[in-house]
């Protein structure tokens, strides 16, 4: 078994519905055969409602696409009308077809054969889908038990063999230099200690291994992208959720965008890792679900990152940014 305990690193052996470390004798139960390795701390997730909604995702979805079943999660979500719902089941069940060509691309280094991959913050598992189709080998970690139910269909149906735990990305149940790469998109601005995610992603990472992240920018010209508010990253974090309540009504909890200077920072004190900061484009199959004054923005934007003396800028001021690099 890859999977260690999160909380002394010793064998897991399985048991009845779970399995029990060796070493500190600590039992974790499982989901649909998926283990539940995570330890108690501060999370956006309620542990033992998301366990009782995935058993119950598990029970009642049986014979469900994939497509009815992502859009049966997002229908539970109380503030979302359908037009959203419909949006983010077409984007999450296409997802895999696109991140095929990130996984030839950007992200090959990580993903690349001779060795497993971990999809830190994997979700419904869509860059792992996409890997499987690739002949790529991942494992996914995710905080949800119920994203990691949605996932081990998802992978399955893409002709994936799925190895999903849950568990938090501040405490990885995986030996130290046990991963040839870690790939881990639009996570680090939800985890509650960023440098402790970086100093794990460290520790499992294989010397030579390469790292592929992605987030939001605190100080981007446009709209907070999970609350769609202008102007969040540009105040002091003690006014962020005030503000946010105050312009849109929307709760801003376990969201703390960064800058490249605090995520380069943060890179330099906690890791070994050789990187780079890279201003991506705008993904064409985004940009055609915009609205029109937005994707027009949208291709300028393209167009700026394509001329070598406005990256500095775009590092500064763009919508997001990306991290590769490789482990000294």
């Amino acid at each position: 078994m890859l999977w260690r305990c999160p909380r002394c690193r010793g064998k897991l052996a399985e048991v009845a519905d779970g399995a029990r470390c060796g070493s500190c004798d600590s039992v974790y139960d499982s989901v649909g055969g998926i283990l539940d390795l995570r330890l108690p701390g501060m999370t956006w997730i309620d542990y033992d409602a998301d366990k009782a909604d995935a058993r119950r995702l598990l029970a009642e979805t049986a014979g469900f696409t994939i497509e009815e079943l992502v859009r049966r999660v997002f229908s539970s979500r109380r503030d979302w009308n359908q037009v959203r719902v419909e949006l983010r089941t077409r984007q999450v069940t296409a997802a895999p077809q696109r991140l095929r060509k990130d996984i030839r691309g950007w992200l090959k280094s990580c993903t690349c054969d001779g060795g497993i991959f971990l999809d830190l913050g994997c979700g419904p598992g869509m860059l792992l889908a996409a890997a499987a189709a690739e002949g790529r080998k991942g494992v996914g970690i995710d905080v949800s038990m119920v994203w990691l139910v949605v996932a081990r269909r998802l992978i399955l149906q893409w002709g994936g063999d799925p190895d999903l735990v849950a568990a938090n990305a501040e405490s990885l149940p995986l030996m130290d230099g046990s991963v040839a790469g870690v790939v881990s998109l639009d996570v680090i601005e939800h985890v509650a200690d960023p440098a402790a995610y970086l100093s794990e992603i460290n520790r499992v990472t294989v010397p030579g291994g390469a790292i592929a992240l992605s987030t939001p920018n605190r100080y981007s010209l446009a709209a907070e992208p999970h609350v769609s508010v202008w102007g969040v990253g540009w105040l002091p974090y003690s006014l962020q959720k005030k503000y946010v309540k105050w312009r849109s009504g929307a709760e801003y909890e376990f969201t703390r965008l960064l800058s490249v200077r605090q995520v380069g920072r943060l890179l330099q004190r906690h890791t070994s890792f050789h990187y780079k900061i890279q201003v991506p484009p705008v993904p064409e199959e985004e940009i055609a679900h915009f609205l029109t004054y937005r994707a027009l923005l949208a291709k300028l934007y393209n167009r700026l990152a394509l001329l070598s003396g406005m990256r500095g800028l775009l590092r500064t001021i763009g919508p997001f940014f990306r991290i590769v690099g490789i482990k000294a």
